[in-house]
Formats: C-alpha cells, structure tokens, sequence
C-alpha cells in the first residue's frame, strides 16, 4: 500500500495539465485574441496568471466602492448611497464648525444663523458630504477674514493721508480746526449721525475721516461758535483774553499811534489766535472758508 493516493494515470495526467499550462505561460497565449480592443489589454500582461490576480483586484477594488444608483433606484437605495458618501439624513445633522480665531465682528448673528441653515439645506439637497460643507465654510471665512483685514488696512492708510494732508494744509491750527469740525458734529448730530460718520464709507474712507466733510464742519464749527473759545481760557472777566483784547481795541480811540504799531496789532493776532486759531479754515483747492 502506499503513501500517494494518487494513482499513475492521475499522475501522468497532473503532469499532461501542469505543463500544458507551463506550455501556455511560456508559449504565446495572446495569439486565440482575435478582437483588437482586447489584444491592446492582452499586451500589457506577461501570462495568464498576470491577468487572473488583475482581475483579482479588481474585484476587490469594486467590493469597497460606491456605485451610483440607476435613474430607477427606490428612495431607499439612494439614501444608503448618501449615507455611503457621509451625507446625513436631515441637513440639522451636520456637525460643523467655525474657525476658532473668528474676529468678533465676523461672527454670526441671528441673519447669518439663517444664511447657514439655508446653506447647509442647499448642500444637502446637493449630496454633499459634512467634511464638503466644512470645507466650504472655511474657505468662505477664510476668505472674508482676508478681505475684512486688507480694508481695515487701506482704510488706516487713508486715515493716516487724509490727517497728513489737513495738517499740511493747517499747519498750527490742524487741532483747533478739528475741535471745531467735533463741536458742529456734536451740535448738530445725534448718536445715529455719528454711527453714519463712523460706518458709512467714501472712496474707502470712513465719512467722518474725509478731508472734505471734515473741513466743511469745521467752517460750520468755526462760524457758530466764533463767540466761544476753544483754549480753555476764560472768555470774560478781569485777566481774560477777550478782556485784554477788549482793552487794545480801546486804544483806537485813546492811542490811535499806539493802536496802529505792530507790537499791539502783533498782540491782537496772538490774541485772536489763542481763542480762535490763527489761520482761516482752508478749503479744498486752497479755497479760504
């Protein structure tokens, strides 16, 4: 009795098999391909083994990949396919979040709460998947912190050339006419007056910075208020400016001699400087106000 369970003809067969598929491998097994197409696949591949462990593969591959459902798919096969791709059933099921370092005037309100439930609807409706929505959401704060950040940036440049050009143009008197542009705008204004000159812009400059509003206010300031100074000084009473210049004026009539000498006429412009500034308000194109 022996070992090998096989017999001689089983054998000899095994043997006949083995090398005809050796004689297959070996010999040009591509040459039974008739059709074109196929005899271009046949060529990237050295034998048939090489062709069974691709096919292998790809089976593989296609047992972990999402298939489309058909045009005649049943509500229930789309929504496995959408759980498939991470989509959540109702579009409140998305877990999303905003950046950490938002700046306050960037975060939602109540408006934007809405725009994003609107939003998140959208892409559901889209069949897109939360790390897609997340995604789009940083990208959109991303980009609108970029933006904010680059007009807060020209809008200090333009601050910071609008005050340089008033001061050029006022010289000494840059803070005096400003005092007077703040007094017209407190006069005048109320608190949603000033929220417009602190929001509302032109030419990418806040309205209340612009050289032009501020010169105009500064007339209008300077003009209703000629009669009260901007020095702190007193206005009446004995040791006053107004006083002393109440008594230079007296000279045209006791000492016009005196009246007209340049100490006392240099006196009055030091004088009136004092309480009012020394130089008109300048308006644009050099135009006196």
């Amino acid at each position: 009795m022996t070992d090998n369970p096989m017999t001689a003809d089983s054998q000899a067969s095994a043997a006949g098999e083995g090398g005809a598929m050796h004689s297959e491998d070996a010999g040009d097994w591509r040459s039974s391909i008739a059709e074109p197409e196929l005899r271009r696949v046949a060529d990237k591949f050295t034998s048939p083994r090489d062709v069974v462990k691709s096919y292998a593969a790809l089976q593989s591959r296609l047992g972990r990949s999402v298939v489309k459902p058909g045009p005649d798919a049943s509500a229930e096969e789309m929504a496995a396919y959408r759980r498939q791709l991470g989509v959540p059933d109702d579009p409140a099921d998305y877990r999303l979040s905003l950046p950490e370092d938002l700046p306050d005037n960037l975060k939602p309100d109540a408006s934007a709460e809405a725009l994003h439930q609107d939003f998140a609807a959208a892409m559901h409706e889209a069949g897109a998947s939360n790390d897609v929505v997340q995604k789009a959401l940083d990208w959109y704060y991303g980009t609108l912190g970029q933006s904010v950040e680059q007009q807060e940036r020209t809008g200090a440049e333009r601050r910071a050339e609008a005050e340089a050009s008033l001061r050029h143009e006022w010289g000494g008197d840059h803070d005096r006419n400003l005092a007077f542009a703040q007094r017209a705008v407190r006069d005048f204004g109320d608190d949603d007056f000033v929220s417009m000159l602190e929001t509302q812009e032109v030419a990418g400059m806040k309205l209340g910075d612009h050289p032009t509003f501020v010169r105009a206010f500064a007339a209008i300031g300077r003009r209703m208020g000629e009669d009260v100074p901007l020095s702190g000084e007193p206005m009446r009473g004995e040791g006053s400016l107004q006083s002393r210049i109440d008594n230079l004026h007296a000279l045209q009539d006791s000492d016009p001699r005196r009246y007209a000498s340049a100490g006392v006429q240099g006196e009055l412009r030091d004088l009136y400087g004092r309480l009012y500034g020394s130089q008109p308000i300048v308006g644009s194109e050099g135009r006196r106000l």
